[in-house]
């Protein structure tokens, strides 16, 4: 019996899988990690002890619990936080701490810079996508500025999932889907990096690893690496993706028309089409396994990290009631925000509390709790935040509306789903079903799913589908949002557009 090890590199844990070769769960593991934040809304990782030391211990962790062997693994995968900026040196060590993806919003002049040198029709036709937050391109430009000496000792930069894979295998390698997100420097068109635009700016081709596509075997498991995580000498690692890519993997999404909603520290909002559309308010990227289907995504910049804001912050009760009843703090908040009507008494939020990504693409968006008067308690708050990250949700189905992308199915996914409160309210805002695979989705199991067939334990990828889809279970849209809460509260025309103001920043606020 072999079997196979996935691992995902997350924002504030990192988490692992054992399955067999029948992909059953033998074991899952998770550690707690974090991010720095040395000024506001820079957001960082310490990849040595983070992302390196991270991964080792969950792989520590996962062995302890079974009685095999490591080298009884056949093959491992590895996702994880994307896209990040992490510059190292001739000795391989890295130069800084890695700069996270779209949360950090450092690059704004360096973005607008490069939108202004190039053109915006000449951004959309290199890279399908504008510059925003999250393109690693300006951070490149933003550390060549501002950190000039380092710059000129890099080597090579990274991000988090390539950085495991040097690690374990020597190799730099990093896979198409991410390299999109190294806009301008990517030419989405002839898969590969751009030499032009890379000498337009002054960065040296030499910085971007060798690409591959996520699917394929980026190398084995080095004698050193072998020593330090205890894992086979000799062991095949998938190239990986990113966190949210593994995730639709998971989910067994696949077919044009299809939705994977992503509930995480952000929110992710992909669907698959076989047509390259280019989209200024979105991001497109190159399937991660299928050459001729291609992914748009958007992704909020919080969704998750708000309710673990309000946790941190307003939870005290909840938390000891957690030490004291072992329920959980968000789980006793999910019930009294249960007692709250649709609407939460005309609360209204703007959930842009880290600046906003897709589609308003706007670093310098706040976020902004309305509507408060002396009749509401923490509960419509809480409430009210989960409304307002579903109408942002929203947004993004309007966009792929305005782009003519036909929505088929609606798959939800990530650690969100626990709560069956918030994706409620999100199936009445977008006014669509979704659907939860019963089996476990997450990155590490996208991941573990990929090297079972990167070494060739599965024919085709149907079998993601079998192991994944299952029996789902159905959140039906309901009216309440549509008709009744928003619609009695802010003036509709027959047509509920109330969401528009939870989106409309940029107005919001020139009007204060």
């Amino acid at each position: 019996m072999g079997y196979l090890l996935g691992v995902d590199i997350g924002t504030q844990g990192i988490k692992g899988v054992l399955l067999d070769e029948n992909l059953k769960i033998v074991k899952k593991a998770y550690i707690e990690n974090n991010y720095i934040q040395p000024k506001t809304n820079w957001f960082e990782h310490d990849a040595e002890e983070t992302w390196w030391k991270g991964f080792k211990a969950v792989v520590q962790k996962l062995f302890t619990q079974v009685s095999f062997s490591p080298q009884e693994i056949v093959g491992i995968g590895c996702s994880g936080v994307s896209p990040c900026m992490l510059p190292i040196d001739s000795r391989d060590k890295p130069l800084r701490n890695a700069i996270l993806y779209g949360i950090d919003t450092r690059a704004q002049n360096e973005m607008r810079e490069m939108t202004q040198r190039l053109g915006e029709k000449k951004l959309l036709e290199i890279n399908k996508q504008p510059l925003t937050s999250q393109s690693v391109g300006p951070k490149i430009l933003w550390y060549k500025k501002n950190e000039p000496e380092k710059f000129k000792k890099t080597k090579k930069i990274f991000t988090s999932t390539n950085y495991i894979v040097y690690k374990l295998t020597g190799n730099y390698i990093l896979d198409h889907s991410q390299a999109a997100f190294f806009g301008p420097f990517y030419d989405f068109n002839k898969h590969c990096w751009n030499k032009g635009i890379c000498e337009f700016f002054d960065i040296p081709l030499n910085l971007f690893p060798e690409l591959k596509n996520a699917k394929d075997i980026a190398g084995r498991i080095s004698q050193r690496a072998a020593k330090e995580t205890g894992l086979g000498k000799g062991t095949p690692i998938i190239t990986g993706t990113a966190d949210g890519l593994a995730e639709i993997i998971s989910a067994g999404c696949f077919k044009p028309g299809e939705v994977t909603l992503i509930y995480g520290t952000t929110g992710i909002i992909s669907i698959i089409t076989n047509k390259i559309p280019s989209i200024k308010e979105l991001w497109v990227l190159p399937h991660f396994l299928f050459s001729d289907q291609y992914l748009v995504i958007g992704g909020t910049a919080t969704s998750a990290a708000l309710t673990k804001w309000f946790r941190d912050n307003f939870g005290d009760i909840e938390k000891i009631m957690q030490k004291r009843i072992k329920i959980n703090a968000y789980d006793l908040l999910i019930q009294q925000a249960e007692k709250i009507a649709p609407g939460s008494q005309g609360l209204m939020t703007l959930p842009y509390f880290s600046g906003e990504r897709t589609p308003i693409n706007d670093p310098l968006a706040r976020g902004v709790i309305m509507g408060l008067t002396l009749s509401h308690s923490r509960a419509h708050i809480y409430r009210a935040l989960l409304e307002g990250t579903a109408y942002s949700f929203q947004h993004h189905f309007d966009i792929f509306k305005q782009y003519n992308l036909e929505v088929s199915k609606v798959i939800a996914c990530g650690g969100g789903i626990k709560s069956a409160l918030w994706v409620q309210i999100v199936s009445d805002v977008i006014g669509r079903d979704q659907f939860i695979p019963n089996t476990t989705i997450s990155a590490e199991m996208g991941m573990a799913y990929m090297a079972a067939k990167a070494v060739d334990l599965f024919n085709d990828y149907s079998f993601i589908i079998k192991a994944a889809g299952g029996e789902e279970t159905g959140i039906e849209k309901c009216t309440f949002y549509r008709i009744c809460s928003y619609c009695t509260t802010y003036p509709c025309s027959g047509k509920c557009n109330a969401h528009a103001i939870s989106y409309d920043s940029s107005r919001f606020f020139k009007n204060i």
